[in-house]
Formats: structure tokens, sequence, C-alpha cells
């Protein structure tokens, strides 16, 4: 059996008219830069390799540290005038996802806040960091084992753990117009069962043609990938997810991701959590009492979104996050170090939702997010095959971790400086019958077994800047 993680493709995401400019018919131009430095990692010497690809005034740079994407450059709204001839593109860019000023930074930081990478070898939490799976025995009976995890996220086990995929150096590898990277994870790697290969594979393409879309953008594809080793006869979990911050604005705008509009249409559905972030293993559909912040099917502001968030939580001690959300939706100009102190710790979105699909559409891509930001007329549509994806406000970000000293233009992330859609399949869905039927387990944690098939997981980020017309 193969796993496949992607949307309908009926979401535009549009903000603006686009006025057709020169579309580019080459493909992505790509080029690796000059290393980023060795660094001793289990004992042997490893390089930090990393790449540029370009295609229609959007520039992506990837990482062999966790496979990660470090920089997205997206050009600039321009207000142009029709009647002018030649009409040029804007040359002036933005960086709009998160990350470290170097790639050094990120290794030797450790990367806390998993910037820009791929996260495993099982992506979100495992309740207590333990798991139990069916193993073959030498007898004829199968026998359940028990695993137990590191815990690095309070009482849980937090994507593959403090030294996990993200955290490794990958091999890398330009094949075919695409960066192709490589990981061996061994058995008992991060306390996890067998051995495996994972490969992820990026590629900027051309957005599909429809007509005015073209020439505004690109199409970043991901595609994960995950077998057991020759001659491996432990079954493992598997779930890889991307983990980038993305602010449309600016990875450094002072008004962070509050004056974005988010929109969610494939997804009525999420998996409650408890007080640790461990789903209680039934679903909720969104728009009935206390979960009206969390229905975006209707295109709606982030910040009226948390602000109504943190209405129906009755979230006690978190003023101070709401007087924050105020000021930022209520200033043109804000002085960050004006707001008022992050007091009470994380507040915000870090929930899972279902991506919803007809069963003939269970290895197709589907429209998970079209996220947007009106006043610049950018928009990022999330396509995916996965059956979960994990909206996450950065709630955890706090200004001090990554220190700015560390951070690209020495900015001070704090909470909703960024978003993160984080396509996988459930938190916490280690299930190890393979025939429950109940509704959290179809988005269950692929499990790799001998002779069965591979992971695989594909999702797209569709980046497009409208240009306004005069």
């Amino acid at each position: 059996m193969t796993i496949t993680i992607t949307a309908d493709s009926t979401g535009t995401g549009r903000t603006a008219n686009c006025q057709r400019l020169p579309v580019s018919t080459a493909m992505a131009t790509l080029v690796e830069l000059p290393p980023a430095s060795s660094n001793v990692l289990d004992g042997s010497v490893s390089t930090i390799r990393l790449f540029q690809l370009t295609l229609n005034d959007v520039t992506v740079e990837l990482s062999s540290l966790g496979a990660s994407i470090t920089k997205v450059l997206l050009p600039r709204n321009i207000t142009a005038n029709t009647s002018t001839p030649g009409l040029q593109r804007s040359l002036e860019r933005d960086d709009v996802v998160l990350s470290y000023a170097t790639q050094n930074d990120q290794y030797d930081d450790g990367n806390k806040p998993f910037f820009g990478a791929i996260v495993g070898r099982v992506a979100n939490r495992i309740k207590d960091g333990r798991f139990q799976l069916l193993q073959s025995s030498s007898s004829s009976s199968n026998k359940l084992e028990t695993y137990q995890l590191e815990k690095n996220n309070g009482p849980n086990h937090l994507h593959g753990g403090s030294h996990g995929f993200w955290r490794k150096i990958w091999n890398a590898a330009i094949v075919n117009n695409t960066v192709q990277f490589t990981l061996i994870s061994s058995d008992g790697d991060q306390g996890y069962p067998g051995g495996i290969e994972i490969t992820a594979v990026y590629t900027l393409v051309h957005l599909d043609g429809n007509g005015d879309d073209d020439g505004c953008g690109a199409k970043l594809c991901l595609e994960m990938r995950a077998t057991l080793l020759n001659g491996e006869t432990k079954a493992t979990p598997i779930s890889l997810a991307q983990h980038s911050y993305f602010n449309l604005a600016s990875h450094s705008s002072r008004h962070r991701i509050l004056d974005h509009t988010l929109h969610l249409p494939n997804c009525s559905i999420f998996t409650p959590f408890d007080d640790t972030s461990i789903p209680t293993r039934k679903v909720q559909r969104v728009g009935s009492a206390g979960t009206m912040s969390m229905d975006f099917r209707k295109e709606k502001l982030i910040g009226n979104a948390l602000l109504q968030y943190a209405e129906e939580s009755a979230v006690q001690g978190h003023v101070d996050a709401i007087v924050n959300v105020q000021r930022f939706m209520a200033s043109e100009e804000l002085d960050m170090s004006a707001t008022v102190p992050d007091t009470r710790g994380p507040f915000g979105f870090d929930h899972n939702y279902v991506i919803e699909r007809n069963l003939s559409e269970q290895q197709s891509l589907r429209l998970a997010a079209v996220l947007s930001h009106p006043p610049t007329g950018r928009s990022l549509r999330v396509l995916t095959t996965a059956p979960g994806m994990q909206l996450y406000t950065s709630n955890y970000l706090d200004g001090t971790t990554p220190p700015p000293a560390l951070c690209k233009d020495n900015s001070r992330y704090c909470r909703w400086q960024g978003i993160c859609l984080e396509t996988q399949t459930y938190p916490d869905s280690i299930i190890s019958c393979d025939d429950v039927g109940d509704e959290f387990s179809r988005g269950r944690c692929f499990i790799l077994r001998p002779g069965g098939g591979e992971y695989i997981h594909t999702v797209q980020y569709e980046f497009r800047t409208m240009f306004m017309c005069s």
C-alpha cells in the first residue's frame, strides 16, 4: 500500500486582478551556492550545502541541514499604468519565511522552533513518548512491542526528538533540475525501530496555466518518500512534515500575521486535544459553540480569529495577548518594543485539521489552505496528499528563542510572527491494528513494514503576487 499526502484546485486565493506580464517559458534556474560550513556530526565531518532555485521572480533557497527551506523571495506589488508600453516587473522582493541569519547559526543554536525543516521520524506529538507496534517474530504470531522515546515536549515526544531529522545534515544532489536530499536513519535512531531511507525532492515550476495567473508566481513542489532499508525486518512508523513559518508581508513584518487572511476550504473538522496537546482521538466539526474561531471555511482575518479564539476559550491570564492583538490591528506603525510583554506564554492556534476528500481522492492533491496578504497582493495556496494539517500561529516564539542576533536582519521573532501549515498524518496516531475503522484512524500514522509499500507525502506551495493595475 502507498500513502500519498494534497487540494481541490477551485480556490484561487486572489486579492487583486493580475496584469499579465511577460512570462518565462524556461525551467527554473538552479545553482549551488557556496557551502555554509563543515561540522562534526556523529564523529564525521559533514558540509552544509546550499541551493537556489529561481523562476518568474520567485527565489527559493534550500539547505541540506534538515532539508530546509531557508528563504523565499517574492516580488512586491506594483501599481502599473497599463497604457505605458513595456510594463516591467517589480524588482524589489521580500523574504517571506522566518529563519536564522546563517545555516551555521541554525546548526549551532539547535533550531528549537524547527524553522523551515522537515521533521520526523514522526512529526507532531506522541503521548508520553511511547507507542506500541506489532512486529514479526520467529514464531507464526506477531508480537506487540512497546517503544519508549525521548520526552522533549513536556510529557510528550515531539517531531522525532531533540536530534530528529530536522537536526541532521542530509546528503544532497542536483538531479534533473531538482534538489534531492537523502538521509539514512538507522534502527534505534531516537528510539525508533527499523532502519529507513528518506528522500525529499524540491522542484520549482510554473503555476498551472489558468490564463491570468501566468507570470505571477511559481509553485514549489516537495515530495517526501521513505522505505525500509534492504534486509530490514522491523516495522516502523513514519510521518514527515515541512515546518516552514510563512509571513507574506515579510519575515520581519511589524504586523506579524495579524493582517493576513486564511481560508481552509476543505477543513470543516479538527481533532480536539487535551491540556498537553494530545488528541482525544475524537473528531469535531468547526462552527459550533466554542469553535467559531476555528472555522476558516470562509476567508477570515487571522487577527480577528485570534480575538474570537480568546473569547471562546475564556483564556484567563492571557489579557496581554488580547491587548497585543488589538494594538497590532489598530496601528499602522506599531513599535514592537511598545507592546505588552508576552508574560503568559504561548497563545494561539495549534490545531490539527482534517482535510476532507472523497474516497476516490485519497491519493490525490487536495487544497488545504489559502493564505493571503491583501496589502501586498500576495497569496500562498497549499495542496497536499496528507490527511491532516497542523495550523500553528507560532505561539511559542518569544522574541528570545532564537536570539535576535541569530535571526535574519536581527529580527525579534515573537508569537504570531509566522504561520505554519504543516501537512501530516494526525498527531499521536500510531495505531498498531490495521483494521480500526473510526474517524480518527483514517488519518493514522503510516507504518512501513517488510514487504509493504513505501511512504509518499506530496505538498505543493503556490506563491502568487497579484499586480495591481491603474
